[in-house]
């Protein structure tokens, strides 16, 4: 099965993160890796290359409409998130593939006979693990032979929705798909806030990624959210983190920091009050009432 990643040349910091899950994804499976790259040439896709990742290098189609809407901060997450969309406009031979984020870490093999045979595409829960409505697009099983189908239609309603759009894509995906989502199991999408679980299949870094941990600056700065959804299971974060780190020794963690992190030392500040945090906060408010509306399928009539 190929399985398709994405990112864009202003994600380098997640550089480290990325060699982690394709290591860990030869390694541990029998994935054909394709990575779609916004981006020229450069250190990352050679390391790809040389070990038998396909590189695509692709703009996003919704890249026009996106620089107009976003501004800098947020067109680097969202110009990286949207290609995703363009996977049923790229590939043109298989039904099925697998889509991941760049921060997970497989850990054993994704075989087609473990897997649904969804209409459009199988997501897993976000937070909730029985909240198959709240999916969370990190791991997603795509029909990209259905998905090309509404690849126009859907490409249109995101670019005159992107205000709606709290959660980039995801958001896209819920709205346009309302309940046309096939649940997928969640060892295929497990979060280290749910605790350890032998029987996953793929690791999700969902919220704190590894890079979070890199120095002492960043940990006394740890973003309120982040350490909410840190301190659910700091036992399970420390084994997750650690396993990572095992992929890939370019991932490194400021440990002194970190100890200090889980006895409540750092952050400084445990409440939201910087801007980029309060705009985070805001999105989780609003995506809140988005969900609510998706349950009572406002946006499916």
């Amino acid at each position: 099965m190929k399985w398709y990643f994405t990112s864009n040349s202003e994600s380098k910091t997640y550089v480290p993160t990325i060699k982690a899950m394709v290591i860990s994804a030869l390694r541990n499976t029998t994935l054909e890796p394709y990575f779609i790259y916004d981006g020229q040439e450069d250190e990352l896709t050679n390391w790809l290359k040389e070990r038998g990742v396909v590189v695509i290098f692709h703009r996003s189609n919704l890249y026009p409409v996106l620089e107009k809407h976003y501004d800098k901060p947020a067109l680097k997450i969202a110009s990286g998130a949207f290609l995703r969309c363009d996977i049923p406009f790229i590939e043109k031979n298989d039904e099925f593939v697998l889509y991941t984020d760049c921060d997970v870490l497989f850990l054993k093999d994704v075989r087609a006979e473990q897997l649904p045979q969804p209409k459009y595409f199988s997501c897993s829960s976000q937070f909730n693990k029985k909240d198959f409505v709240d999916f969370n697009t990190g791991v997603m099983l795509m029909n990209v032979r259905e998905l090309s189908k509404t690849y126009t239609v859907f490409k249109k309603f995101i670019e005159n929705n992107l205000p709606k759009l709290y959660v980039f894509d995801q958001s896209a995906y819920q709205l346009f798909y309302c309940g046309k989502n096939t649940p997928l199991d969640t060892k295929f999408n497990h979060k280290p806030y749910w605790g350890i679980d032998d029987e996953a299949v793929i690791v999700h870094y969902h919220g704190p990624k590894p890079v979070h941990f890199s120095t002492e600056d960043m940990i006394k700065k740890f973003n309120p959210n982040y350490y909410k959804i840190f301190i659910k299971d700091i036992g399970s974060y420390d084994y997750y983190l650690k396993l990572i780190q095992g992929y890939n020794s370019e991932i490194e963690y400021d440990t002194n920091a970190l100890e200090l992190l889980k006895i409540g030392k750092y952050p400084l500040v445990k409440t939201v009050n910087r801007p980029l945090e309060i705009r985070l906060k805001t999105f989780i408010r609003k995506k809140k009432a988005l969900v609510k509306d998706i349950i009572e399928r406002r946006f499916c009539r």
